[in-house]
C-alpha cells in the first residue's frame, strides 16, 4: 500500500514577523490595515494538527485492514450452486472406489502460516467438498479449505486400486491492501496408488507427482512412500464406517523444498475421503531469504449423504 503524504495536499501561506495576535485579541474578519494578518491565517496553525490527524486516520485504516485480513469460511451454498452448474446429468450413485457425486461437508481445524509479517489463516470450520464425475469412472474431489485455498485431486479406479493421476490447487494470502496467490498443477505419471484394497497392514509403495506453478513458473517434485496402516472404524454422523487408513510421507524437491506427513482414511467401499490429518513444511527462496510455509490441521466428514 502506498504511503500517504497529507502535508503535500495542504497549501500553507507565508507570514510576517508580526505573526502573533494583538492585545485586542485575534482578528476574525478581513482588514486592509497593514499591521493586521489576513483572516485566512488559521489554516496554517492547523497544518500540523491536520497532518497528524490524517496520519492517525491512515494508520487506523491500515491497522484495521491488517487485523481483518485473511481467509473466510467457504460458502457451502456457493459450492452447491457451482456443482449444479458444472455437473448436470451426473450418475449420482456410488460404485467400487467411486463415491456418489455431490457436495459433502467436513468439520475442520487447521492453520496455514508464512514466516513473514505474522501471516496466517484458518481452515473452515466447515470445509465444503465436491465429488464430480468425468470420463469413464474417474472422479475429482475438490476441498475448499477457505476463500483463499482450494485443492483438487483426480482419481481413477482400476480394479481394486484407486489411482491418483494428478490435480491442481489455488492458494493466496492477504497482505493488507494486496492479495498474492497462485495456482499449481500436479501430474502423477505414472499414476500413484492412493488405495490398494488387497494391501496388508504395514505394506508400502512409492508415490510421486510433479507440480508446476502457473504464476511463478516454479517446479517441484513431491515423492515418498504410501503405507497402509490398517482397517479402522470411524464414526461419521450417526453411523460406524469401515475405513482404510494410509500414511503418506513425502519429500519436496526442486524450486521448493520441504516435507509432507499426511494421514488419510478412505471408505472401504467407495473410496470417499472420510478423515485426514496434515502436517506440511515448505521453504521457498526469496530475495530476503527462505520464506517458510507451514500447514497443520485435520478434518472429518460430517455425513456420507451428499448435498445436490
Amino acid at each position: 500500500m502506498d504511503d500517504e503524504h497529507p502535508d503535500d495536499e495542504i497549501a500553507t501561506g507565508t507570514t510576517t514577523a508580526d505573526d502573533t495576535d494583538s492585545a485586542d485579541g485575534p482578528v476574525d474578519a478581513p482588514s486592509s490595515d497593514a499591521g493586521h494578518r489576513p483572516w485566512y491565517r488559521r489554516p496554517r496553525l492547523l497544518v500540523p494538527i491536520a497532518a497528524f490527524a490524517l496520519l492517525c486516520v491512515g494508520a487506523g485504516v491500515f491497522a484495521y485492514l491488517w487485523a481483518s485480513r485473511g481467509a473466510e469460511e467457504a460458502s457451502t451454498q456457493d459450492v452447491i450452486d457451482r456443482y449444479r452448474r458444472e455437473q448436470s446429468g451426473g450418475r449420482g450413485t456410488a460404485g467400487l472406489l467411486r463415491p456418489a457425486g455431490g457436495v459433502y461437508t467436513y468439520q475442520a481445524t487447521g492453520t496455514e502460516r508464512l514466516s513473514i509479517l505474522g501471516t496466517s489463516q484458518q481452515w473452515g470450520p466447515t470445509v465444503p467438498a465436491t465429488v464430480t464425475e468425468d470420463a469413464g469412472d474417474c472422479w475429482t474431489l475438490r476441498l475448499d479449505y477457505s476463500t483463499n485455498h482450494w485443492q483438487e485431486e483426480r482419481y481413477c479406479p482400476s480394479g481394486d486400486v484407486l489411482l491418483n493421476v494428478g490435480g491442481r490447487g489455488y492458494q493466496s494470502f492477504d497482505f493488507g491492501a494486496a492479495k498474492i496467490g497462485d495456482t499449481t498443477v500436479f501430474i502423477c505419471d505414472p499414476p500413484s496408488q492412493a488405495i490398494r484394497i488387497a494391501a496388508e497392514p504395514g505394506e508400502s509403495w512409492t508415490r510421486s507427482c510433479d507440480g508446476r506453478s502457473e504464476g511463478r513458473r516454479t517446479q517441484v517434485t513431491s515423492a515418498g512412500t504410501n503405507t497402509f496402516v490398517d482397517i479402522e472404524q470411524l464414526t461419521i454422523g450417526d453411523e460406524k464406517v469401515a475405513s482404510l487408513h494410509y500414511r503418506l510421507q513425502r519429500i519436496l524437491s526442486g524450486d521448493q523444498t520441504g516435507t509432507e506427513d499426511i494421514n488419510d482414511w478412505y471408505a472401504v467401499t467407495d473410496g470417499l475421503l472420510l478423515r485426514s490429518t496434515r502436517d506440511t513444511r515448505v521453504a521457498s527462496p526469496s530475495p530476503i531469504g527462505d520464506v517458510i510455509y507451514t500447514e497443520q490441521g485435520e478434518f472429518q466428514l460430517t455425513s456420507r449423504t451428499p448435498l445436490r
